[in-house]
Order: C-alpha cells, then structure tokens, then sequence
C-alpha cells in the first residue's frame, strides 16, 4: 500500500517530468502559433487588397474598352468595316457608350 510519503514523492517526480519535457514542448508550440499569428492577413486587410486589384483591372479594361472602340472607329472610317460589322463589335464592349 502507498504512504502518503510515497504518494508526495510520485507527485514530486511527475511534476518534474512535466517540467522537463511537456513545458518546454508547449512552451515551443506557443511561439509557433504566436508567430503564425502574426503573419495572418486579416479579413479586412484581404477585402481591401481584393478592392484595391478590382479597381486596377476595371482601370485596364476601360483603356482596353477605348483601344477596341477607336479602332473599330478607325476601321469604319477606313470602310474597312461595314455598319454590321462595327453593330456586332459594338453590341460586345465590356463599357457600352451612352
């Protein structure tokens, strides 16, 4: 049967074995998640990145819009063209003119 002596010494030697092998392992883990934790976007960092790209595409596709819309114009001018033909292309612009 075990003492209470007994029962204070296992006590004593579990502690230490806490101290020295699973302190130090978490202790390890929480550096980890802390670093982890830092270099996480957050929502509103990404919903403003995701913004910032949609504007600068919509920007691209304006002056892509424009080059498409002068040559069809240039096109026609040249009678390169016929009016169907520049109807067609105008009826598929990304930004139709108003």
């Amino acid at each position: 049967m075990l003492t209470k002596g007994d029962i204070k010494e296992i006590g004593i030697e579990l502690g230490k074995v806490i101290e020295q092998n699973i302190t130090p392992t978490l202790d390890e883990l929480h550096r980890e998640l802390t670093e982890v934790k830092g270099q996480m976007v957050t929502k509103s960092y990404l919903d403003d990145k995701l913004a910032e790209l949609e504007g600068a595409v919509i920007v691209r596709q304006r002056k892509e819009d424009q080059k498409v819309n002068l040559l069809i114009e240039l096109l026609r001018n040249k009678s390169v063209l016929q009016e169907t033909d520049v109807k067609q292309l105008q009826d598929i612009q990304v930004f139709p003119r108003s």
